[in-house]
Parts: C-alpha cells; structure tokens; sequence
C-alpha cells in the first residue's frame, strides 16, 4: 500500500484489565484480517498473564509467539512492537508512555491518560519530540448514535447537552488490577476510589464531555459543585463523592450539564443524554437517537439513527492501527493532544469544587499552569 506496511503491525498491550482486554480482542481480530499481530502483552499482575485467564476473554488468542512481561522496561528491552496500547489505571502511570515514545512506538493511551496534568503534559511533550502518532482512549466518537449527533448538530445551533448518570458505586464490579498489594481497595474497584481515579468525574465524566467537545467545540470554562463522602460512609477505600454537578461553557455558546451520582447499594440505573438545538430536541437512547421539533400543532419526531449502542473500541483500534500502518493521523479521532483538552475540562472541574464552586477558565487556566496543582484531594464532610 503506498506510504504504508503490506506486513501486519506489530502491536502491544500493556495492561490486561477490563479495556486492555477489550483492546486485545480488537487486535486480535485485526490480527485475523492481516492488519495488526499481537506480539507482546504486559501486565503487573502475573494472574493477568496466564494462558488460561486471558482465553476466557479472548477465545481466538494464540499464545505461540507472543511475549508475556511483567515489567515495562523488559518490553521495551525487546523491542518486539511497533505499537503499544496502554490501559493500565491512570494512577499507576510513571514514565511507561514518554519511554515507550522515546523509543519511537506509536501510542494509545487509555483515558484519562494522567491524574495530574504535569505528568500528562511530559506524555505530551515525549510525543511531540519523538514524531510518532498517539491516542486518548475516546471509542465512543465512534458509536455511530454518536456519530448521528455529530452529523445533526453541525448544520444547527446547539444551546445545551445535558448528560445525567447514576449507578452504584460498586457498578465497576470487574477489576483485574491488584490493588490490596499497591495500598489500595481490597475490593480492586479503583474507579471507586480518589486517588485512583481522581473522582468519577475525570474516571467516567470524560466520555460524554470528549463528545461535546467533538460536536461542539472548545470549552470556555468549567464550574463544578460535588457532595463529598464522610467519612463513616467510606467502605473498601470508595471515598469518591456521592454526587457531581459540573457546568462547561462552551466557545460557541451553549452550555453542557454534567450530573452523576454514586451510592452505595443501588442497583438501579439511570442514563440520560439530550442535546437541545434553538428548534429541535436530541433525545440520544440506548438504542436510538431521535430528534424532536415543529410547531404545537404539527409535532414531528425524525430518527436519527435506530439500532442499539455499539460498542466503539473494534472501529476505534482499527483506525488506529490503520493510522500507523499508512501514516495517515488523519484516520485518528482523538489525537493525544486533542485528549489533553477533554482530560483539563475534567481536572479543571476537580479545581472548581477545591476553590468553593470558582468558575475556571480554560484559557487562563491553562496558561498559568494552575492544572499542575491538581492531585486529587480528598475533601469529605465531618
């Protein structure tokens, strides 16, 4: 193919939890069509390695020639990818994605790439000098709903989004990571966790505010206004707040919702996504998207798009690997220092509620560095 590998790309996965083995099932499937060829995986936990735990998520997966690490540095010692996919918790991450970028391997990097900015700007910074294409880990652009959104938002005038999510706070009940052996939740449920996930907002509200941010624009400012946990609330190390209420400030003008909540012991779920345009509604469900508009007497309702959520990350990883294999950063819709942007949005609104509710504004915010002050700080009532 011109400008790109008639060979398949030889691929890495670091980290084997719940999104590493998504992604691995991705390639692996790729690997099937001649595109990519899994040659190495790497995981701290050497239960996360073995034969028969990685076939339970991954059936098709041949094991023959594919090195099996424990350590980072052993991966790059072996110079045995031309790319690697690094889904391990954002609170783990050390100096894995500058030394692999240093080693020229192109990147894909789980959301949220960092829990504190200064860290994820050497990420940044390492990209940019070695030359090689890099990711946020952002599959749901590809959702075709998603897509639908996108295509309908573009030729009107959007005024508001307004995204509600509430589940439990055990709702991530498949966590492949150790935590009790690093000092953390004996349960393994990390996204639980502040210091580990840097709050619900960062860990799970960077998904809806990353599609904003791909249908609308830039976001101006952010202010944010969380229930903290007490402490007698607090069990296995799940001190996230019970509940998130954040405003983005669009540069276009509209205005995104951001509402979650995480209690304990609530089976039930509730999901809400809408978009509101100057003359219609956007009503984005779990297996339709439909738009509303007309007048009192001649209502109309359009579909969008029909059909249940699709799972992004095959579309994703494909476009990915097609990205390195031709040299076209084109085919990558979450370019890593696009990531960056929805990753401030979020480490911005952890900085809104520690100032008392302070509306931030990007622009100034970013340019004084101010994003360097945010590890997580855990605030609870007395």
């Amino acid at each position: 193919m011109a400008g790109g590998r008639s060979t398949p790309l030889k691929v890495g996965v670091m980290g084997l939890g719940q999104r590493g083995l998504q992604h691995l099932a991705a390639l692996i499937r790729l690997q099937g069509e001649g595109l990519a060829e899994v040659t190495v995986l790497c995981d701290a936990s050497p239960g996360n390695l073995a034969t028969a735990k990685l076939r339970s998520f991954v059936p098709d997966l041949d094991l023959d020639n594919v090195l099996r690490t424990e350590s980072c540095a052993q991966l790059l010692e072996a110079e045995a990818c031309q790319a690697l996919f690094v889904a391990i918790p954002p609170s783990l991450h050390r100096n894995e994605v500058t030394a692999a970028a240093g080693q020229g391997l192109h990147l894909m990097v789980e959301k949220p790439m960092s829990l504190h900015w200064d860290q994820a700007m050497r990420m940044q910074d390492a990209i940019d000098a070695a030359g090689v294409l890099a990711c946020g880990g952002f599959q749901q652009r590809f959702d075709p709903r998603h897509e639908a959104v996108r295509a309908y938002v573009a030729a009107r005038r959007p005024v508001l989004a307004a995204y509600a999510f509430h589940a439990s706070l055990e709702r991530h009940d498949v966590k492949h990571t150790a935590t009790h052996t690093l000092g953390g939740p004996a349960n393994r449920v990390w996204a639980a966790n502040q210091a580990w996930s840097g709050t619900t907002v960062v860990e799970a509200g960077i998904h809806p505010l990353d599609l904003w941010r791909d249908w609308f624009g830039e976001v101006q400012w952010v202010q944010a206004a969380y229930v903290p946990r007490a402490d007698a609330d607090i069990v296995d190390q799940a001190d996230n707040p019970f509940a998130y209420s954040v405003q983005f400030g669009f540069e276009q003008g509209l205005v995104g919702n951001l509402v979650l909540s995480r209690l304990r012991r609530v089976a039930n779920v509730i999901a809400e996504h809408r978009v509101f345009c100057t003359e219609s509604q956007v009503d984005i469900r779990r297996d339709a998207v439909i738009a509303y508009g007309g007048s009192r007497n001649a209502a109309a309702a359009r579909v969008l798009r029909q059909g249940a959520t699709e799972d992004g990350t095959y579309p994703f990883v494909k476009a990915f690997v097609q990205a390195v294999r031709d040299g076209n950063p084109a085919l990558i819709r979450s370019p890593f220092a696009d990531a960056m942007r929805s990753l401030a949005g979020v480490l911005a609104a952890n900085a809104s509620q520690a100032l008392e509710g302070q509306r931030m504004y990007m622009g100034d915010f970013l340019a004084a560095g101010r994003l360097r002050q945010l590890a997580p700080a855990r605030e609870r009532t007395p």
